[in-house]
């Protein structure tokens, strides 16, 4: 194993760790009072763990390029569970949202999926020579078609922070790729009409807008949940409360364990919980890139860069909408939060990520020495 699948390995390893301690700490009250048993939720996550683990060491053996000839029927499979969310009696609502399908013994997130089948199929997509990648409607078109149908289905969940990370993840894959810079502005200006009437014709989009901009304006309705939040932060201080002595969790603090998970760390780690959060964002996003740049092909770049993204931009919104400074998306923090369709896809997405790494040491190794 090489030095860059050790970083990453011991980051996640340390995500996940904390993450545990900190689900229990933040849902313990929680599950005692919903469901009679303290350990609820950690147990369902100790379960996913072992899980995710099992699928990030299967994927890190898996040659990644098998990924891109597995693109059609992962995108069937994940358009029919999108469809299938919508179906009444499939689809499960919380929240306001219907979001996840129910089976007697889990609960499955399409959308989490469908970030990790779109990085793949956009990264063997723009790795394919035979697409014109500077022609719009030969080459840009075509993914933008797909890309708009799995939006238009979250969106009817709806899912529009998922819609969004989507979005952003495609038309950066696209520039990175080769596609025309004139030709992805173009695309922006013209949708954005779009997404502000699809913003204002939506009450509850509106709502989260004008909270995001002064939460004040209404403390015990839509800015209950961003104030407690940063109240959390703010009791923090530089040390914390302690692990487990937080009070924000205590049914004042919405989801802290999941979306505001950051928010408890920041309550009962202080500054210093975040500051090591932070440090983990970077060194992920460093570790990534630098095995973007040194993959054996064009797909392995692309995808490593997306997978990448795809995790760190998650930890960044997450950290964002927890400080106040991002309108509530409802993104989780990848290995921290609780979920299980979260936890799986993040750990798959490092297992790929980690095989890439394995293939550019093994093109390094097979490379002939130099003749003197």
């Amino acid at each position: 194993m090489k030095r860059k699948e050790i970083i990453l390995l011991l980051v996640v390893f340390c995500l996940i760790v904390l993450g545990a301690l900190m689900v229990f700490s933040a849902s313990a009250v929680l599950a005692k009072n919903k469901y009679g048993y303290s350990y609820y939720f950690l147990s369902r996550q100790v379960i996913f763990l072992g899980l995710g683990c099992v699928a990030m060491a299967v994927c890190r053996r898996i040659d990644y390029h098998w990924w891109a000839k597995l693109c059609a029927p992962l995108l069937f499979i994940n358009l029919l569970l999108l469809v299938m969310v919508l179906v009444p009696g499939f689809g499960r609502q919380a929240g306001g949202a219907t979001r996840w399908l129910h089976t007697p013994f889990f609960t499955v997130q399409p959308g989490e999926l469908c970030k990790l089948v779109m990085v793949i199929y956009i990264g063997s997509y723009l790795a394919n020579p035979d697409n014109e990648l500077r022609n719009f409607t030969r080459g840009l078109l075509p993914p933008l078609l797909i890309l708009l149908l799995f939006i238009g289905l979250l969106m009817m969940e709806p899912d529009f922070g998922t819609s969004a990370l989507l979005l952003l993840l495609v038309v950066m894959l696209s520039w990175i790729g080769g596609a025309r810079l004139i030709h992805l502005l173009s695309l922006g200006l013209l949708a954005l009409p779009g997404i502000v009437l699809v913003v204002y014709r939506s009450p509850y989009r509106l709502k989260r807008i004008m909270t995001f901009l002064d939460p004040w304006k209404d403390p015990l309705g839509s800015g209950f949940q961003v104030i407690q939040s940063m109240m959390a932060l703010g009791v923090g201080g530089v040390n914390g409360v302690g692990l487990g002595d937080g009070k924000q969790k205590l049914f004042f603090l919405p989801e802290p364990h999941t979306d505001f998970i950051v928010a408890t760390i920041g309550e009962e780690m202080g500054f210093l919980g975040i500051c090591f959060l932070t440090l983990a964002i970077l060194v992920l996003l460093v570790t990534g890139v630098r095995i973007a740049l040194a993959s054996r092909d064009r797909f392995g770049m692309l995808l490593a860069v997306g997978l990448t993204f795809l995790v760190v931009v998650q930890m960044l919104v997450n950290m964002g909408v927890a400080m106040g400074v991002l309108p509530t998306k409802g993104l989780t923090y990848p290995f921290l939060s609780y979920g299980g369709t979260s936890l799986l896809t993040s750990f798959t997405a490092v297992g790929i990520l980690m095989n890439v790494c394995r293939q550019e040491e093994a093109a390094v190794s097979r490379r002939p020495s130099p003749g003197y």
